[in-house]
């Protein structure tokens, strides 16, 4: 009976050296593969490509990254006004990185892809048979027929494509931004600058304007046909195999030699923040608060090398490279 207690104990003991050793081996192997991971705040038109990367990244270091997506504003602000920790942002807009986080939690940042505004569509859409370049403004003016973008207040996409309204009256000398934006949204012209309201008070009709948080966020209105057209990015349009109708360039947001025209186009958000007509560039930086800042240039140097240059290209968001400020010398090019 004693012995048969021994040899119990004995099984006891040996099973809990294996369970301490297994335990032993999973908690080295966490920390060596440092689960806790790469955190990313992105705009929602980088999700594709960020995600294709995030799978070449894991694979090559072993890293689990996060990718965490909404409105380039929204996506600051998780940084300047909640204080979330984050080891890069990643946004539509240099501006919301230069308005927003510097200098207080940046020095630095990089443009590193370019993008175009498109009016998108489907087959079901009110006149898809006729809509072209020369009439999509009629088409999008006439009552029947329903537009979205995003919030201007939380989605540069947003208060692009009011830029682009407004540049539209520039260019064809017609009044395409009263007709479709300030006769049915709470966005005004006062003084040659678009002032645009809190979200709440953005609707003030139904039915002809709808405005949602992100751009994409209107691909699943667009596609059941509760709007008929949704202006996005070209990158939205080819990555969800959309059909689309692309600008001239004078409107487009595409082309930085047409610099002076689009900053005609001044909004002026609803927390105070003035942002001027300009070329889409998208950017990335790293918070000073960032954790791991040696995986964040690890995936930065991926992202703007041949490996990142190619996906980007791929995804319709063609690569570019530009440094602003203090940049990490492993970044520099």
């Amino acid at each position: 009976m004693v012995r048969q207690m021994d040899k119990r104990k004995l099984t006891l003991l040996i099973v809990i050296v294996i369970i301490g050793a297994a335990v032993g081996v999973g908690i080295y192997y966490v920390l060596s593969q440092n689960v806790e991971g790469l955190k990313i705040f992105a705009a929602g038109s980088l999700a594709v490509p960020l995600e294709e990367l995030n799978e070449k990244f894991e694979e090559k270091y072993g890293v689990k990254v996060y990718l965490e997506t909404a409105g380039s504003i929204q996506t600051v602000k998780k940084i300047s006004e909640l204080h979330m920790p984050g080891d890069i942002v990643a946004v539509a807009d240099y501006n919301a990185i230069k308005d927003y986080l510097m200098p207080n939690y940046t020095s630095w940042f990089i443009k590193f892809a370019k993008n175009e505004l498109v009016i998108t569509y489907t087959s079901q859409s009110g006149y898809a048979n006729e809509i072209n370049e020369s009439n999509w403004y009629e088409i999008l003016s006439k009552g029947n027929v329903s537009v979205g973008f995003s919030s201007p207040n939380d989605d540069p996409c947003g208060y692009r494509a009011v830029m682009m309204f407004y540049l539209a009256d520039l260019f064809y000398h017609k009044r395409i931004f009263e007709n479709i934006v300030e006769n049915n949204t709470g966005i005004k012209l006062k003084s040659d600058m678009i002032t645009v309201p809190s979200d709440p008070e953005l609707i003030t009709t139904q039915g002809k304007v709808y405005i949602k948080q992100k751009s994409v966020d209107l691909l699943g209105d667009l596609e059941t046909g509760n709007i008929d057209y949704a202006i996005e990015y070209m990158s939205v349009a080819k990555q969800h195999n959309l059909r689309y109708l692309r600008l001239p360039d004078d409107i487009n947001l595409s082309n930085s030699s047409k610099s002076d025209f689009y900053n005609q186009a001044v909004v002026k958000l609803a927390d105070g923040k003035i942002i001027h007509g300009d070329a889409i560039n998208y950017a990335i930086t790293i918070p000073n608060t960032s954790e791991h800042k040696d995986l964040a240039i690890k995936y930065i140097q991926m992202l703007i090398g041949g490996e990142g240059n190619k996906i980007l290209e791929e995804c319709g968001q063609p690569p570019m490279y530009e440094a602003y400020g203090s940049v990490p010398e492993e970044l520099k090019k």
